[in-house]
């Protein structure tokens, strides 16, 4: 599973929207690319980190980094999709 080698892939976790941080109403999970060119920065941000904190063991990724990946990306389909392919780009330009 990319996921898995890209993210260190935490135990799956039931996405379940009670899991999300007090404040988020949803997760990036949840979202279409429509609904997140809607948010503000500070709020993609705080999803970028919601996201990385449920499926990332390894956090070194600024959650900002993810946001403008996501940001930049024109790739149509699943926000979360599209969220793993970033982690995975990044994390390979990192790699040792």
């Amino acid at each position: 599973m990319l996921l898995a080698a890209t993210c260190g892939l935490t135990p799956l976790v039931p996405l379940a929207r009670a899991e999300t941080p007090v404040g988020l109403e949803t997760s990036l999970i949840y979202l279409d690319a429509e609904e997140w060119a809607k948010q503000p920065a500070a709020r993609k941000v705080a999803l970028a980190a919601d996201f990385m904190r449920i499926f990332c063991t390894d956090q070194t990724m600024p959650p900002a980094t993810l946001a403008e990946c996501l940001d930049r990306d024109r790739t149509t389909g699943p926000l979360l999709d599209r969220a793993i392919a970033c982690v995975s780009a990044i994390s390979g330009r990192h790699a040792p």
